[in-house]
């Protein structure tokens, strides 16, 4: 006869074996540094300009960093495919005044879909070139960039539109005291990307794309169509983005996703993405996007030229992709003067 042995029961997971596992996980990710940065950024902010945490400059500031935090994701999912978006400043400028031409003809919700379409079809003519035209995304990007910012100075010439105060309370209001609405939806379609990339099929092609292409072949998985569908939604994203710019200024302008383009970058670098592809973070990404803004916000009242945040934003990338290559190399030097 033999004994049945019941297992122990399985350890419960304490709350700083939880605090600990996620740390863990930010750091794999890639987001541990963006998030510190952030916390030290926000902490010397607060101590310059204390008046961020009144209603007003709270609000203020959210309508400013989350455009570019949508801007931000869109890119990172270029990225984590193993590419770049050049035009993405263009498809946001074109996605803006799209929206806004659109709120003089057709009600408030069918000119929002139109933006998004507008984006959703920019994202998806770059992604076929790269996909199936087998065209480096660099190249078609670069090129689609004058053809999209062209496109948007012929809808609309100059800043105007004719966004309602509804709107730009939905979008750019208060849920309730200190709680931006922009700040809501950034979080809402958030959750909902990372809902895609962490727990679908797509979401694990798009990482697999970017990290090992050959295994994804090997598996028989359609890489073309996963290429293609992140540059879509990276579309979609940037267009969100443009319409709730749109909804702050309450006008649309031709001009107006040009500085999101080297900041959607350095976003994504600060939040540690390999510019190879198949690693990235979302809250990363958010949290770096939305430094950077304040960043610029803090310029802004500092009396700083604003164009010092571009010579800002490019030492981030310079450091941030270059700063791994010379430790790696000086790690090698060390280790073959020591053998």
């Amino acid at each position: 006869m033999t004994a049945t042995v019941t297992p122990p029961p399985a350890a419960p997971v304490t709350r700083a074996v939880a605090k600990r596992q996620g740390l863990v996980r930010l750091r794999r990710e890639g987001a541990f540094a963006p998030a510190a940065a952030f916390v030290v950024f926000l902490i010397v902010y607060i101590i310059i300009n204390p008046e961020l945490l009144t209603r007003f400059q709270l609000q203020t500031a959210a309508n400013l960093v989350v455009p570019l935090a949508f801007v931000a994701l869109g890119q990172l999912l270029i990225v984590l495919v193993g590419g770049i978006d050049i035009s993405i400043g263009a498809i946001m400028s074109l996605s803006n005044v799209v929206f806004a031409a659109q709120t003089e003809l057709v009600p408030v919700p069918i000119a929002v879909l139109m933006g998004l379409a507008t984006g959703l079809a920019c994202g998806l003519f770059n992604g076929f070139l790269v996909s199936y035209g087998g065209l480096p995304a660099i190249a078609v990007t670069l090129a689609s960039a004058f053809i999209f910012g062209s496109l948007a100075r012929e809808v609309m010439d100059r800043p105007g539109g004719n966004i309602t105060t509804e709107f730009h309370l939905a979008t750019s209001g208060e849920a309730i005291p200190f709680v931006p609405v922009a700040l809501v939806w950034l979080t809402l379609i958030a959750v909902l990307l990372w809902f895609i990339l962490q727990r679908t099929a797509l979401g694990r092609h798009i990482y697999g794309v970017g990290s090992n292409m050959d295994s994804i072949r090997a598996a028989g998985l359609n890489a073309r169509l996963t290429k293609l569908a992140a540059f879509g939604i990276a579309g979609a994203l940037t267009a969100t983005g443009a319409i709730m710019l749109a909804g702050s200024t309450m006008t649309g302008d031709p001009r107006s996703g040009d500085p999101y383009l080297l900041s959607s970058i350095a976003a994504v670098a600060l939040a540690g993405a390999s510019f190879t592809g198949g690693r990235g973070s979302i809250i990363g990404t958010i949290l770096a996007g939305i430094t950077l803004g304040l960043i610029g916000n803090l310029l802004f009242f500092a009396g700083i030229n604003s164009y010092w945040q571009y010579v800002i934003s490019a030492l981030i990338i310079v450091s941030v992709v270059g700063i791994p290559v010379v430790w790696r190399k000086v790690s090698f030097a060390r280790k073959g003067a020591r053998s």
